[in-house]
């Protein structure tokens, strides 16, 4: 794919690393939404992807007390 940007990013462990942005798609509920992805190694860590704070901004509501939980209500 090509790169969009690369750019400084402090990691959750406060360190600082270049890392690879790409702009594509994702697919949620079946609804496609462009979406730019930071690239670095997930391999040793529990999750291979993490959808960002950004992202979930104004499009969905997180409730941290369900597990594997989803729908979508459609706008009347």
């Amino acid at each position: 794919m090509p790169v969009s940007e690369i750019r400084q990013v402090k990691s959750s462990n406060g360190t600082t690393q270049e890392r690879i942005f790409i702009k594509t798609l994702l697919q949620l509920f079946s609804l496609d939404f462009e979406t730019e992805l930071s690239l670095t190694d997930r391999k040793s860590m529990k999750y291979p992807m993490l959808i960002g704070r950004k992202f979930l901004e104004d499009r969905f509501i997180v409730d941290v007390s369900l597990n594997y939980e989803s729908s979508i209500k459609q706008k009347a």
